[in-house]
């Protein structure tokens, strides 16, 4: 079911980015025909997968890791795409769109991965739920913040500090994905889960802190200012969620790793065995 989600987000988000690019003449005619033809086999892999096919699962992590690398290549790097120019052009949704592609395809990627040769099982344990709901909503808002990040650093200010544009969105999506798949699968690999959410909290928790608290980063009054108000609440909130998913993880690893109780009692003694004759 995940493969099937992101794989068909990848697919729509791709189809949407595929439409601005030529729209603003980044690729030819060619280019969205190939690119037309390629999406459709991926959508083909998609329901193949869904069906339990494995070519379909591996022809739907294939296409996924392409379109990852291209999109990484065409917009997060310093070239005529690149996502500060692909704004200017297109609009900021695109910015937001591409961040989406990308996580999506990572996800996309680590679902058919986790999904190789196993069948799919839903987990009843429900303790868990809060943080995959967290990370739900943490996630969608960290996309909307990076987008806001995007936006400054167009009005040459520090939305990323001193880092460009295409690589703090860049790092921003991997960030807000690795959230995501904690949050996903800490119901079934609980220290794994909690380790993964943890990292990418932590990422978010500091970025927060460098970017908008420390000095030379851009406040949040001043996000208020040339953004709107939402935007500035919208970074508080991702910070906010972050810090209690972050002392969450760090609480599920510390039971996840600590011995069941009972675990150091004395074993029993053995029944004396009676000789016989």
């Amino acid at each position: 079911m995940l493969l099937l989600t992101f794989g068909l987000l990848a697919a729509v988000l791709g189809a949407f980015n595929l439409f601005h690019e030529l729209h603003s003449k980044q690729v030819d005619a060619l280019y969205s025909i190939i690119a037309i033809v390629v999406g459709v086999v991926w959508l083909a892999c998609i329901i193949a997968a869904f069906r339990g096919n494995p070519i379909g699962v591996v022809g739907t992590a294939l296409i996924a890791f392409v379109e990852l690398g291209v999109v990484s290549q065409g917009h997060f790097s310093s070239t005529a795409g690149a996502i500060g120019s692909y704004v200017r052009l297109e609009g900021l949704p695109v910015a937001t769109a591409l961040m989406g592609l990308v996580l999506a395809c990572v996800l996309a990627i680590m679902a058919a991965i986790a999904g190789w040769g196993h069948t799919a099982e839903y987990s009843r344990q429900r303790e868990t739920l809060p943080l995959l709901i967290v990370a739900v909503i943490g996630t969608v808002l960290a996309i909307l913040e990076a987008t806001d990040n995007v936006h400054l650093a167009g009005n040459a200010l520090p939305g990323f500090g001193k880092t460009s544009a295409e690589d703090g969105a860049f790092v921003a999506a991997l960030t807000a994905s690795l959230w995501l798949a904690g949050g996903l699968w800490i119901a079934r690999m609980r220290r794994t889960g909690a380790v993964v959410i943890a990292i990418a909290t932590f990422g978010v928790c500091y970025s927060f802190v460098t970017l908008h608290l420390a000095k030379g980063g851009t406040s949040l009054s001043l996000i208020a200012t040339t953004s709107g108000l939402i935007w500035a609440v919208i970074a508080v909130a991702v910070a906010l969620l972050a810090a209690a998913s972050l002392l969450a993880a760090l609480v599920f690893f510390a039971l996840a790793v600590m011995p069941p109780r009972g675990s150091n009692a004395a074993p029993a003694a053995p029944a004396t065995q009676r000789s016989s004759g």
